[in-house]
Parts: structure tokens; sequence; C-alpha cells
């Protein structure tokens, strides 16, 4: 009878791997014995510790649906004592061909998980909840769950709502603490690998208070784990801010474009490469700026297998200003150069024409000096090659102003 040691109660790593095996040689649940190692016997050797039957052959390899990897991860954050064996059948009858999540109506096992998955979802907001609420760095976090195991998945979500500074949680008789540099689960996790914990069950950003962050790296790591929007679930990644954190100078344009979704970084496309000869030419380092965009996914339809640009719509601008006013509360240039209708309606917070907005200074809501422009990928979009450069020329125009508005 096959045996599985795991190295602590959390132990995902170990039971997906042994789980893998055990499922492609068809082993039934019942046929399988699951064990978390004593702490005090670190020395015991962790996965399948029990051969299995010679007579076992492995099946051809199977996948496993994002859905049901996060159910199962779930599942594994729960204090239910069969939470192992329950996520192992249900993996099993994939490996099998059969697909649980699709009789959802009367299959009493997926049904059943899917009640524990909300109830850790459920806690796991608490939790956090609770974490945010927390306002004095220097006290405890006082968790009263004894015998939680959502908190130790959301070790992560702690550190950014504490902006890397350190922190413990107590928990009854355990503590877990953040030293600034290292996580330390305690007793019964103590020398846990943090990368063996399955993924928090929801994403790093819900429940975050980003208003009470202040480092931008903790603000831009949860940014990157944001759903809020549709258009999130369909781009590549989050593309975040980059640059100067205390830059006199800031851009803001609208959203990414194809090349910054895959590259993950704002500004690299073709627009952002005449960007930065447009800085060079009028003396301005981008090393020395904060560049950024209003929204921080990439919103696009497709057409003969080429992803279009799509404009940034209400719900995406809404759904990115806590983003955006974090950068600058952060940064706080001394001047913020919007680059295109977008960027300027969202931070102006009205309509804007910019043949009639651009090139002049405007004093924005936190008192920071403003200036609206277009964004470059308006010079790309020329028809000619004269407006081409007579366009460019004016976009030059308006750096000189921005670079004379920062150094008067």
């Amino acid at each position: 009878m096959p045996t599985v040691v795991l190295a602590h109660s959390l132990d995902f790593v170990t039971w997906r791997n042994a789980t893998r095996t055990l499922a492609l040689h068809g082993i039934p649940a019942t046929d399988i014995i699951w064990r978390i190692r004593d702490p005090a016997d670190a020395a015991m050797q962790t996965g399948i510790t029990a051969p299995l039957h010679a007579d076992t052959s492995p099946r051809s390899t199977f996948g496993v649906p994002r859905a049901m990897m996060r159910l199962v991860q779930d599942i594994l954050q729960a204090e239910t004592p069969d939470r192992f064996d329950l996520a192992y059948r249900l993996v099993l009858r994939l490996a099998t061909g059969e697909d649980p999540a699709r009789r959802p109506a009367d299959d009493a096992e997926i049904l059943r998980a899917r009640h524990i998955a909300q109830d850790v979802r459920r806690e796991t907001l608490a939790f956090r909840t609770h974490v945010a609420a927390s306002h004095d760095p220097t006290q405890a976090i006082i968790w009263d769950a004894a015998d939680s195991l959502v908190a130790y998945c959301n070790a992560r979500f702690v550190t950014l709502q504490r902006s890397f500074h350190p922190w413990h949680v107590q928990m009854g008789e355990r503590v877990m603490r953040w030293d600034g540099t290292t996580l330390h689960p305690g007793t019964p996790l103590e020398g846990a690998d943090p990368a063996s914990f399955p993924s928090p069950a929801l994403p790093l950003a819900e429940g975050m208070d980003i208003e009470r962050i202040t480092a931008l790296p903790a603000v831009a790591e949860a940014a990157r784990s944001c759903l809020t929007c549709a258009m999130a679930h369909h781009a590549t990644q989050t593309v975040f801010g980059e640059g100067t954190t205390t830059a006199s100078l800031m851009f803001v344009g609208e959203q990414p474009g194809d090349q910054e979704d895959l590259a993950g970084r704002p500004f690299v496309g073709p627009a952002g490469q005449l960007f930065d000869r447009a800085l060079h030419e009028v003396g301005i380092a981008r090393d020395d700026v904060y560049v950024t965009n209003t929204v921080k996914h990439f919103k696009f339809f497709n057409r003969n297998g080429r992803r279009i640009h799509q404009k940034a719509g209400m719900e995406e601008i809404r759904a990115c200003a806590p983003w955006l006013h974090a950068e600058r509360r952060m940064v706080r240039p001394r001047l913020l150069v919007m680059l295109g209708a977008t960027a300027a309606s969202a931070i102006l917070q009205r309509s804007v024409v910019i043949g009639r907005e651009r090139s002049r200074p405007i004093t924005l809501d936190d008192g920071t000096c403003g200036l609206v422009t277009v964004h470059p990928s308006f010079l790309l979009r020329q028809p000619t090659e004269d407006a081409r450069s007579r366009e460019y020329l004016r976009f030059i125009e308006d750096l000189r102003l921005a670079r004379s508005l920062i150094t008067s």
C-alpha cells in the first residue's frame, strides 16, 4: 500500500508530485496513506515512501485544467482531515478520462470540494480584511483561528500590505513572522519553504488597502495579480510603471500595447521607441523619469490572427485608478505629463480635447503641475511624412516645455 509522506500540512509540492505518479499508475484513493512528517523527524524522506505494486504500469500523461488545479489548491488550505485524499480523488478521475467538473449538479464529491473551497475563500477574505484594518505596524496581528492554514498561504499578502516592514501574526499559541527578509512560519511549519504552499485562494490584490501601502514595489507586485476588469483575464500580464521612484517628471499614457503586453514593460513598442528618441533629443534621460499608463492591461480584439488595440473604457480606467493613484502618491513628481486624451481625461476627471489643453501648465487636484500633450502613437498615425514631421516637432516643443518646468 503506497504511503505518501508530506513535509508539513501545507506541502502542496510533494502532494502534487506524488499525485501525478500515483494517478498515472491508476492507484485507487483507498489504497493510499497520506501522512504528515513529524517535525521531530526531519530526516524522514518525503514523497512516496512505499513501493507501487509491480503489476501497475503507468498510463500516458494527462492534463489538469487550471480551474481544477485552483480548486485543489483551495481544498488543501482547509482544515478538513481528508483534504489530501479528496483532492487526489478529483485528479485521479481526470487521469482516467473523466472530468468531474462537468457534472456539478449531481456529483457529491465535486459539490463537497466546491463547498470547502468556498469556505477557504471566505476565510481568506476575512483574514485579509482583518490584516488591512490592523493599522499599527508595531503591534501583532491577532487572528483568532488557532488551527487556520489560510494565514500561512497569505503571508505574501501581509508582507505587501505592510510594505515589506517586519510583522507577526499571532494565532493562539502559534506565531508567524516576517523579519523584513525571511518568512518564519513557526510551529508546526518551522523551516517549511513558503514556495511549497498552495497559492492563496484569492488574487493577491483582492482585499488589499492600497492607500496604506508605502512601498511602490509592493504596489507593483500586488497589481500583477489584479483581475478586477474583464480585460485583465485576456492580457498576457499587468504592465506596471517603471523608472525612478523619486522622479521629478512623470509620464502617463493610455494603456500598454501588444509589445508592452508581451514584454511586461511600458513604452517599448513603436510608440515607445519614438518616445525615447524624443526624450533623448531634448536632453531627458528615460532612466531619470517615471513612465506608466492609466490602464495596466492591454485591451485588444483579434483580426486575422493579429491583436488590434482597442481603446480603454471607463470600466478599465476606474479599475486601474487605485494603481495610478498609488504611483502618483509615492513618486510625487513635480510635473505630470499626460500623453493623450485618455490619460488626460482620467487624471483631470473631465472630457479633454487635446488641441485646446496642450502645451500649457495645469494645476492638478493634488497640487502637482500637469501638462497635456499627444500620445506618441498619434505621431505614428499621421497620414504623410510631412504631417509626421510637423507633429513630431510640436511634441518635441512640449517636451522642452516639460523640461523647463522642472528645472526652473
